[in-house]
């Protein structure tokens, strides 16, 4: 799509999130990719969550941090669960004039997307918090591994805080 009309920032989104590559013979890196597509839409939410997970980046002569980044996105689109979880990942930040502990950001993941896996075992390892209900950090953990059995960072988890049943 970018060899018919580079103008396009979903384009450049698209590429990066490809891991990047090669347009009109150059060649661009996932971060480039985020930078072009801001570039050409600075209300891109996507590209700011992407431009965050890369690290962050230039945009607009303007450095942002990864935690910037998913203040830009949340700021943009507060309903999106995964740049929440991210940016409780990152020790949560300032979103809309409000501040936010990681908790309070897997707290609003969870609310947006109560089947987010990620977001559980996050929940879980600061200690459990209200997701609605109070839950334990080996609920969280219980709940992350229902939604996904294979989510090896709950199973360690678990263990870790002395295992427990798990879909029995």
């Amino acid at each position: 799509s970018l060899a018919l009309d580079p103008q396009r920032a979903y384009a450049w989104n698209n590429l990066g999130y490809e891991g990047g590559g090669e347009v009109g013979g150059q060649t661009f890196s996932k971060i480039e990719c985020y930078q072009r597509s801001l570039a050409l839409d600075p209300q891109y939410v996507k590209a700011w969550h992407n431009l965050g997970k890369q690290g962050g980046g230039e945009v607009g002569g303007q450095t942002f941090s990864k935690i910037e980044c998913y203040q830009r996105s949340l700021a943009l689109d507060p309903q999106r669960a995964y740049a929440w979880n991210n940016l409780g990942y990152e020790g949560g930040g300032e979103v809309g004039g409000q501040t936010f502990s990681k908790i309070e950001c897997y707290q609003r993941s969870l609310a947006l997307d109560p089947q987010y896996v990620r977001a559980w075992n996050n929940l879980g390892k600061q200690g459990g918090g209200d997701g609605g209900q109070t839950f334990s950090k080996i609920e969280c953990y219980h709940r992350s591994l229902a939604l996904d059995p294979q989510r090896a960072y709950a199973w360690n988890n678990l263990g870790y805080e002395g295992g427990g049943e798990v879909g029995g």
